[in-house]
């Protein structure tokens, strides 16, 4: 049920507090801007509940005491109220939700998430970024353990708050974590990475997405790259890692052979150096580390093709499971040569644009192939 206006809800004062309108209503989205008659869409078998702003009166209403099966939980905000004692209640409210996206919560919510052994996904969002809200009381905070919780993502929450909830936690069954940021410097970015290599998630954690949006960050692109990574190291079951951070990461040959080394599962790999610094890694390597990822399908890392010393017709490597090759190389001196080279070592490869004329050569390269497989057939 959409419920977006309360106009004619007065005329439910008449009814008892305890009255529900819908005994048999399983889903529920409210985006009026008042609670006040929340309580009478509370059906004892809703499911899914979303809520558009929160007001005082929400934890009178008592969601989870109403609706005892409540599963999915969505509460939004404007940032003031995110920290608020009523938001506070009402997630504590429920005691048997599946997923819950909602404003920052404070360490009493948190807790009581851990004892809710239905919980798989979590979703912290702060919708208003220029008024965060009020700053975490680590104080409250103690070591909790989240036995079944898969899906961790905060989007906006301020990043002290997030590596010290991470600290004070084990999350035993952690298989995705992401993180979006408004700025994200490389001096936040360790503690939060290392708090998540001691939360005992090293041997399930599968995706890892970090990213900020600040266009007009000037951080410098300082050497962050080896600690950065060196953090990562631990995630051995790791399948997808996405970095979009202004902190830029530009491995070596060396930090980028040991990453592919611990991570043999990879099937998806970006890399962002939004400073576009001169690649490091060479196709040597590249094709070195690829086979240490046998299932990898898409890669965005910065290579270096200036200088190339491999013969095409000579090679014996080929990695068949790479679709999707971008980042920024460097300039080369004979783009045909590396067209050539990244043909034959990686047939199903597309090259993003930003290859220019290596990309150029390469269509050119499959064209020809295909023409010449249609003639023999």
């Amino acid at each position: 049920m959409y419920v977006p206006s309360d106009e004619e809800f007065h005329l439910l004062r008449a009814f008892p507090f305890e009255t529900c309108l819908f005994p048999k209503l399983l889903s529920l989205s409210w985006v009026v801007i008042f609670t006040r008659y929340l309580h009478f869409f509370l059906s004892p078998r809703l499911r899914i509940c979303y809520i558009a702003i929160v007001q005082p009166e929400l934890p009178r209403d008592s969601i989870g005491t109403r609706c005892a099966a409540l599963e999915n939980l969505d509460i939004e905000t404007m940032g003031v109220m995110a920290l608020a004692p009523h938001l506070s209640e009402t997630v504590r409210s429920c005691k048997a939700l599946v997923r819950l996206q909602c404003p920052p919560l404070d360490s009493a919510a948190w807790k009581h998430l851990s004892t809710v052994p239905t919980l798989r996904n979590v979703a912290i969002r702060q919708e208003n970024v220029s008024n965060p809200p009020s700053k975490l009381d680590t104080h409250e905070l103690s070591l909790t353990t989240f036995l079944n919780i898969t899906t961790l993502h905060f989007c906006y929450a301020p990043i002290a708050d997030i590596t010290a909830i991470i600290q004070h936690s084990e999350f035993l069954s952690l298989r995705q974590f992401k993180f979006v940021a408004h700025i994200l410097p490389g001096v936040e970015l360790l503690p939060l990475l290392q708090a998540l290599s001691q939360c005992k998630a090293c041997h399930t954690l599968e995706s890892i997405a970090i990213s900020d949006d600040d266009p007009e960050d000037e951080e410098s692109p300082g050497s962050n790259t080896f600690a950065v990574t060196r953090e990562l190291l631990c995630f051995t079951q790791l399948r997808t890692l996405r970095l979009h951070i202004h902190c830029s990461i530009n491995p070596d040959n060396v930090i980028f052979m040991e990453a592919m080394s611990s991570w043999p599962q990879l099937r998806s790999l970006l890399l962002f150096d939004l400073h576009r610094r001169p690649p490091k890694v060479t196709l040597p390597k590249l094709f070195a580390a690829l086979s240490l990822c046998p299932h990898l399908h898409t890669l965005h890392v910065g290579v270096d093709v200036m200088n190339i010393d491999i013969d095409p017709k000579a090679m014996s490597f080929q990695h068949t499971s790479l679709k999707n090759m971008g980042a920024y190389p460097s300039r080369t001196a004979d783009a045909e040569a590396v067209a050539r080279i990244i043909f034959a070592a990686l047939p199903n490869v597309h090259l993003a644009n930003t290859w220019g004329d290596v990309n150029t050569h390469l269509k050119s390269l499959k064209a020809s192939s295909s023409l010449q497989g249609e003639d023999g057939d």
